[in-house]
């Protein structure tokens, strides 16, 4: 089985089982050099697929530039991995930032089917699309609350969940002056 053979049967694990997910894709043995070309990729797809559902939903403001999104992308998931490592290191835990980087653009790359369906039911069903965010966004957290478990060792989901929300706020706070779509005045 290749590697991306691997990471897509771990995708499709980590919908029913996301903490044993994370921990096989962890095991993976994926180099640190290619990280950097993960993100990357994932980070264009999904500029390409904002841009499509820009093109499908008139309403949606997007963040500036093709290049600013790419920025904001890949600045977003960088800062997430690190605060997850840092803060999950406060609470005991013992991941550290190559798998957290690691963990994060595996958990972007899932997300990937998931706009291009958004995209398709906003151009047919627009309220059901809305609906479909919500569910992905509700599924993305638990999927992430599991795979901070698998990266620090927690062996409940209390502390795992603890460092999500805390690390969602603090990237959030931080970042939101910088993700906000350029003003065209003042």
């Amino acid at each position: 089985m290749t590697l991306i053979e691997s990471l897509y049967a771990q995708g499709i694990r980590a919908l029913r089982q996301p903490r044993a997910a994370a921990a096989d894709v962890l095991q993976l043995g994926v180099p640190r050099e290619a990280l950097a070309p993960a993100l990357l990729l994932v980070a264009v797809l999904a500029v390409l697929l904002d841009y499509g559902l820009g093109f499908a939903i008139p309403d949606v403001t997007l963040a500036g530039s093709p290049f600013r999104m790419l920025f904001i992308y890949m600045a977003v998931t960088v800062a997430f991995s690190v605060a997850v490592t840092v803060v999950g290191r406060w609470f005991g835990g013992s991941g550290t930032f190559e798998d957290a980087l690691l963990l994060t653009i595996f958990l972007q790359a899932m997300l990937i089917p998931a706009s291009a369906l958004q995209i398709v039911l906003a151009l047919v069903v627009p309220f059901v699309a809305l609906l479909f965010i919500f569910a992905v966004a509700v599924l993305l957290f638990w999927i992430q609350v599991n795979f901070v478990a698998a990266l620090h060792g927690f062996s409940g989901l209390g502390r795992a969940f603890a460092v999500t929300l805390i690390v969602s706020f603090a990237v959030a706070l931080l970042l939101t002056p910088f993700i906000l779509p350029p003003s065209g005045g003042v």
